[in-house]
């Protein structure tokens, strides 16, 4: 017992020891780093605003950080007192995250852009901080539409940051402009603010439901939940809830959720699909895979690709539907889950309904166990 106190207070004195030399070194690290992170933003200030070399913060600025895209400070570029413009730095999303600073003039077009830090994919990503790429904004007005592969052109293999960026520019460039117009005279703009895109999340069974089934189509719809044959596994995949679906008594579809894996921990899927044998639609029910990137099949323009297929026709990648660039494995295995859940759903239809089913073999991208 003794041996085990004096461990422990050995142990005490040797954490609050490491805690306060640790307090210590970061007292004496943290201004510096700051000093040299301003002093990066400072060289930066005139190259994206060449036309001066005064800037000063914006003392009456408020940073919204709300937003996906935070626009974080704002500086005045002046000449010879006078605002001619202003420096933003604005940190948003991409592969995975940038900062930028955005120099915008008194007309709302944009004098330059320089990245203070990009974390995107080597070889790829980091393509973004090349000039071929973001000298492209130059000149361009910050009512401009900013869609990759319209008006701005998009890094190939990097889709995800080149829309990343376009949406920062686009934000960054929309704040500075507004404040400029609204306190110093500048341009007004000719468009409503625009929309930063938030990160698509899951549905809960019960939105699930409303969605595929929205009231308005199936009036009085009734869910029941059906427990036979629950918790079966089809290559891999565990059939986790099975949903007979009636109105005025009748069968007009049915749903499963099926939980497999992805690119990383895996997921649940639901899938509705209707009398006649279609997919009427699939909703992610949950979802563990990496952000901005495995995350983005919780979009709608991807899981609405589902839409309509027949519960017999196959959901292979690049053939039926088109996978998330950078994330081919989870779109893969989802679009497996759609396909047990469709084909589990489609036997549900006929036990309730005494109708024999397409025969459908499950035609999946990464489940290729047999179970």
């Amino acid at each position: 017992m003794k041996n085990m106190l004096k461990l422990g207070l050995s142990l005490a004195i040797f954490a609050s020891v490491a805690c306060v030399l640790l307090a210590l070194v970061n007292s004496f690290t943290a201004p510096v780093i700051a000093a040299a992170a301003q002093k990066e933003v400072n060289a930066g200030l005139s190259i994206v605003f060449p036309e001066t070399k005064d800037f000063e913060l914006a003392p009456d600025f408020v940073p919204d950080l709300t937003s996906t895209v935070k626009v974080e400070s704002l500086y005045l570029a002046k000449k010879d007192g006078k605002v001619i413009g202003a420096v933003v730095q604005a940190t948003g999303p991409t592969y995975d995250k940038a900062t930028i600073l955005l120099g915008l003039d008194m007309n709302r077009k944009i004098t330059g852009i320089r990245f203070l830090a990009l974390s995107d994919t080597p070889g790829f990503g980091q393509k973004a901080n090349e000039p071929d790429f973001y000298n492209q904004f130059t000149g361009k007005s910050a009512d401009d539409k900013f869609v990759a592969g319209d008006d701005v052109d998009k890094i190939s293999g990097a889709t995800i940051t080149t829309k990343g960026v376009a949406q920062i520019v686009k934000f960054a460039s929309y704040v500075a402009g507004e404040y400029l117009a609204a306190n110093y005279g500048g341009a007004s703009g000719s468009g409503e603010a625009p929309v930063v895109q938030q990160p698509a999340t899951v549905f809960t069974y019960e939105e699930a439901y409303v969605s595929l089934f929205p009231p308005e189509q199936y009036p009085d719809a009734q869910f029941t939940e059906i427990s036979d044959g629950l918790n079966k596994i089809v290559r891999s995949a565990v059939v986790e809830k099975q949903i007979l679906v009636t109105v005025d008594g009748k069968p007009v579809g049915a749903m499963a959720a099926v939980r497999g894996r992805t690119f990383k921990k895996g997921g649940v899927v639901l899938t509705a699909v209707d009398v006649n044998e279609k997919i009427i639609g699939a909703r992610i029910i949950e979802l563990k895979d990496t952000p901005n990137v495995g995350q983005l099949v919780l979009e709608e323009d991807f899981y609405r690709q589902f839409d309509g297929k027949p519960v017999a026709g196959n959901l292979l990648i690049n053939t039926d539907f088109d996978a998330i660039s950078g994330a081919t494995i989870t779109s893969g295995c989802v679009a497996d889950m759609v396909k047990i859940g469709a084909v589990e759903a489609d036997k549900l239809i006929e036990f309730a309904t005494g109708k024999t089913t397409v025969s459908s073999d499950y035609s999946l991208n990464y489940y290729k166990e047999t179970n």
